[in-house]
């Protein structure tokens, strides 16, 4: 299978983009040929200390295990453990210090696109999620599937999400969703972070067609679209994420 992959992001309005929060990763090169291929997204939370390293380390660690993520419960105390040892380099003030205990939080979402065999057209796709970063199937001009939540309603305040502290992931296994499906050439998937997933969701329950979704921009046409998204008040200020994954 051949996979081309492309990566936009956008801090919120009136933040540097030091003070981005999400992370992406995509495994090896964006555009190649491949059996397997890995990508995922996170949107670290704002209101928590170094969520945007805790973020990038969730992504990384996806997309760097042999198991696709599904042993993301086994990972997690290394990834609390250089999370802390990271953070413990700083030199912080003492409130930054006590908020730094509290943790950071971070929703994940991780894809991974399989070649089927040699007498096989397409292949299957699996995702590992927590949290409210959603991935959308989609096949010429219908989505045929969105995860984990496929309703512009369902998106709340207080998602569970994963946290860098020990005791904070009691109901992982309860609220961790999988999903599997198949995929034909030129299907496309893009993982969006929530505010643009809101958005987009929104836009399919209210009957528009998919075109006003970037197809392939230079990230400064990306950082004008979602502006004037914001302008129009149609997507909500936040940190955004949108990977575009296309497979023939």
């Amino acid at each position: 299978m051949y996979v081309a992959s492309d990566a936009y992001w956008l801090p919120k309005a009136g933040n540097s983009d030091g003070e981005y929060e999400d992370a992406f990763c995509i495994e090896g090169e964006p555009a190649a040929r491949r059996t397997v291929f890995r990508c995922a997204v996170a949107d670290g939370a704002t209101e928590t200390s170094f969520s945007g390293l805790w973020a990038t380390m969730l992504v990384r660690s996806y997309c760097c295990s042999p198991q696709d993520g599904r042993d993301l419960h086994d990972q997690l105390p290394r990834l609390q453990a250089d999370w802390r040892e990271q953070v413990g380099r700083k030199p912080l003030p003492w409130y930054a210090e006590q908020k730094a205990l509290q943790g950071a939080f971070a929703a994940l979402l991780g894809l991974t696109v399989m070649a089927g065999a040699a007498d096989e057209i397409g292949g299957r796709w699996e995702i590992l999620t927590v949290g409210d970063s959603c991935l959308f199937h989609v096949r010429g001009a219908e989505v045929t599937g969105a995860f984990p939540i496929n309703q512009a309603e369902a998106f709340g305040n207080r998602p569970v999400l994963l946290s860098s502290n020990d005791g904070a992931n009691d109901e992982l296994a309860e609220h961790r969703a999988c999903a599997v499906g198949a995929w034909e050439p030129g299907d496309t998937f893009y993982l969006m972070t929530d505010a643009l997933a809101h958005w987009f969701l929104t836009r399919i329950e209210r009957g528009h067609t998919l075109h006003p979704l970037p197809d392939r921009l230079e990230q400064s046409q990306f950082a004008g679209w979602i502006a004037d998204l914001r302008r129009v008040g149609e997507l909500r200020n936040d940190d955004v994420t949108l990977l575009r994954v296309h497979v023939t």
